[in-house]
């Protein structure tokens, strides 16, 4: 039985009118709100008054009430455990009931709240919130998908150790194939979440996603050409990373990996373009770089002639005689090296 809780119509307005006023740009009035508010920490119910104005309050702004929510996430961080047991499921329930909000910002901020819950060690007392949030996922309402994936990758951000143990009976066996099913959902938004939550699990090589990289990687490959800037850019990510764990499973693609990254080298996203770069770094650390490069030279000194002139430092590789040294150099400065690189 959910936890019931009602505001004191008083009080509630009072919480209210703190909350307008937090936001003024005077720092004296700012200091006398913090003050109130720090006191208030002092009745057990105050935090329930916080999620009602989040979750609740929905003819409020929408800046009073995330901040309603950024409140209760500070208070959770500091005093959680001290939290009534009544008001613990009274702010969960309604962070489950809500993730869906009609408010990108207040779908946020639940998320970050929930988020918050679960790094104090709630992911073992909470023990219906990844099912839940996965059930979500399948929902035909596009906010409470997006809201419940956007939890879902903060948890995959922040407890990626957990999740990939007995603790919590290994979830991400079941997560991981879900995640993948969603990399050809018709929103980018959903697309880029899917990828990201995937990709916290590369570096650590996670069992559950070792034994879906064929499909991980068949399924990033369809993604290459994405309209969306942050789904290329993840894309990128995971490739990276890749190359520096699971070489062997992008050895037959290696032409059209490296064609592709230097493609997004000249990516029209900054943040997209950055990310590609670092594939460079990683190559240079790998026993096939030359191998590689030697291949793909014609177009290397292609791609620095078409971004030289806009004047965007690059990083790419210094071809030495025997090594190979990662620099942040010039992209002309870089041409002239490959071009002569005995010249020095």
């Amino acid at each position: 039985m959910e936890y019931e809780w009602k505001p004191d119509e008083q009080g509630l307005q009072q919480i209210l009118q703190l909350l307008k006023e937090s936001q003024s740009p005077d720092t004296s009035t700012q200091r006398t709100v913090q003050q109130k508010l720090e006191q208030l920490n002092q009745y057990p119910d105050f935090n329930n008054y916080l999620i009602f104005v989040l979750t609740k309050l929905k003819s409020e702004d929408e800046p009073t009430r995330s901040l309603s929510g950024l409140i209760l996430k500070n208070n959770v961080k500091a005093h959680f455990h001290n939290f009534p047991n009544g008001v613990t499921d009274f702010i969960k329930s309604e962070c489950l009931n809500n993730i869906g909000d009609s408010s990108p910002l207040i779908r946020a901020t639940v998320g970050i709240l929930i988020t918050t819950i679960a790094s104090k060690g709630e992911l073992q007392n909470w023990p219906e919130l990844l099912p839940k949030l996965c059930s979500l996922l399948d929902s035909e309402d596009y906010n409470t998908c997006e809201g419940a994936f956007g939890a879902l990758q903060k948890i995959c951000e922040d407890s990626a150790e957990i999740l990939d143990s007995d603790v919590l009976d290994r979830p991400l066996n079941i997560m991981i194939p879900k995640f993948l099913q969603f990399f050809k959902h018709s929103s980018p938004k959903i697309r880029s979440h899917a990828v990201a939550c995937v990709n916290q699990f590369i570096i650590s090589r996670t069992q559950a996603l070792m034994l879906h990289i064929d499909s991980f990687i068949e399924n990033l490959f369809a993604l290459a050409g994405d309209e969306e800037p942050e789904v290329r850019k993840n894309v990128c990510r995971a490739l990276v990373m890749l190359l520096e764990v699971r070489m062997d499973r992008l050895l037959p693609h290696m032409h059209n990996i490296v064609e592709y990254m230097l493609q997004r080298t000249q990516d029209q996203d900054e943040n997209v373009a950055l990310e590609a770069c670092e594939f460079w770094l990683t190559l240079a650390e790998q026993p096939i770089c030359k191998d590689v490069l030697c291949r793909h030279l014609s177009n290397i000194l292609s791609t620095v002639n078409q971004i030289q002139d806009n004047g965007i430092y690059c990083i790419f590789l210094h071809r030495d005689l025997n090594d190979h040294i990662p620099l942040v150099m010039n992209p002309f400065d870089h041409l002239m090296k490959l071009m002569y690189p005995f010249s020095e």
